[in-house]
């Protein structure tokens, strides 16, 4: 997978389309930093849903493709690396697991709503990305969803079916995330760990004050075991928009009463982004490489008038950062992509937390 470059990272005037809305954004070191020209670009999802199935049978090589007919229409076997197929084998039961448990979960849903339906309104959405999982996993298999009708056991009262619902998507997040990591397929990677992240927003929703995943550091360079230097370039960008990222909540800090929660959740980000800007800056140094420096500000999406508005911006802030971490875990291994599908699942809730709606495929496309 190539990792194209949006803007120029040194600053020189460069205007880029925002990944996700397509607004257009300049960038001059003479005036002041973009704030979303250091996002990568990214699909819409419904076009990425459109092409989950074909996009994940291509890099994972699945077994429809291990033979090919010729011109008469006969059947000849192909050639391939054993330890292509073995790579493409693993991921075809990753993604076959991952669409038992969508389709499981999916089924539960149903079934709540069907036995509790005052519960449709706050599950809807929810639901709704459930669906979407299983409609992207089914396109990777070749698969239909033929199990959702059915009833699945669910609590006499509302709050117990909501808890016996969270557990299930805690469970989800905890096995998507551990075969994101698992994947060989940058793609299949990315996809998983966006439904991992997708997954933890609806945590929140269902448990709020169920604590929220905890932050992991970033790999020490001196005892990392992956090469760093494919990926400089995703983890510089990545690094930019850290750069952004703590601009803005200082921004917010400084705007809002002091000791005020608002004011509380943006220190507390602000000490998350800073860390990872720490974390990611030594990783590109042990790649040989000069991290990219920070503007001397950043134009924000709208002026800090208000709380709603901070919290705006605070939603775009992570929802961009879900974009960077998505496209770093497709292309990193091992402990960089775990990091990223860290920081991804993080992004998602955080965003989630300070408004943003929960969204099928965090990092991927727009919700």
């Amino acid at each position: 997978m190539s990792f194209s470059p949006m803007v120029n990272l040194r600053g020189r005037h460069a205007a880029c389309r925002h990944p996700i809305r397509g607004r257009v954004f300049e960038s001059r070191r003479e005036s002041r930093g973009s704030f979303g020209g250091v996002f990568p670009p990214t699909s819409t999802r419904r076009a990425f849903l459109r092409r989950a199935g074909s996009t994940v049978l291509a890099v994972a090589g699945v077994s429809v493709l291990t033979s090919a007919c010729d011109a008469d229409g006969d059947e000849r076997a192909t050639t391939a690396d054993p330890s292509t197929d073995a790579a493409a084998s693993a991921d075809d039961e990753l993604v076959a697991a991952a669409l038992d448990e969508a389709t499981a979960l999916a089924a539960l849903y149903a079934s709540t709503l069907r036995r509790h339906p005052e519960l449709r309104s706050q599950l809807a959405g929810a639901r709704s990305d459930v669906d979407e999982h299983v409609e992207a996993l089914s396109g990777a298999t070749g698969g239909t969803d033929d199990d959702t009708a059915t009833d699945r056991p669910v609590p006499q009262t509302p709050n117990a079916a909501r808890r016996l619902l969270a557990a299930q998507e805690e469970r989800a997040t905890r096995h998507l995330r551990r075969d994101a990591n698992r994947a060989a397929s940058g793609d299949l990677a990315r996809l998983l760990a966006s439904m991992a992240a997708s997954h933890a927003q609806h945590v929140r929703l269902l448990a709020p004050h169920a604590d929220a995943p905890k932050a992991s550091a970033a790999p020490d360079p001196d005892t990392i075991t992956v090469e760093v230097g494919p990926v400089i370039d995703a983890m510089n960008y990545t690094l930019a928009g850290e750069h952004a990222a703590i601009y803005a909540y200082g921004v917010i800090g400084g705007r809002l009463d002091y000791g005020s929660r608002p004011v509380r959740e943006a220190t507390a980000a602000w000490e998350i982004h800073r860390g990872r800007r720490i974390g990611l800056t030594a990783l590109v140094e042990a790649g040989g490489e000069t991290p990219v420096a920070a503007e001397t500000g950043y134009r924000l999406p709208n002026d800090v008038g208000d709380v709603a508005a901070a919290r705006t911006i605070a939603q775009s802030v992570e929802g961009r950062c879900t974009v960077l971490y998505a496209t770093l875990a497709a292309i990193a291994a091992g402990e960089v992509r775990a990091y990223a599908v860290d920081a991804l699942i993080d992004a998602a809730v955080r965003g989630y937390d300070w408004g943003a709606p929960t969204s099928a495929l965090p990092g991927v496309a727009d919700a």
